[in-house]
């Protein structure tokens, strides 16, 4: 399901984006800094962050919010160093 037909529907579609840098699913090419964010430019109300993937309470706490959502939720951890 794409994100323009989840937003279409109303339908509360939770995506969790793992940002270390790499684009693994196509031979792990770099993914330059700051190009999610571009990506993701168009949908910033439904973003949340993760900047400290090691606090797992900032952690916790972003994730539930996400799950408890009806909406659309695109939870981006970022895991770069």
């Amino acid at each position: 399901m794409g994100l323009i037909e989840a937003q279409a529907r109303r339908i509360p579609l939770k995506v969790l984006i793992m940002d270390n840098g790499c684009a693994m699913a196509t031979g792990g090419q770099p993914v330059p800094e700051g190009l999610l964010e571009r990506v993701l430019g168009g949908w910033t109300s439904f973003v949340r962050r993760i900047d400290k993937p090691a606090d797992p309470r900032a952690v916790r706490e972003v994730l539930s919010r996400a799950q408890a959502s009806e909406r659309l939720e695109i939870v981006h951890a970022v895991f770069r160093g």
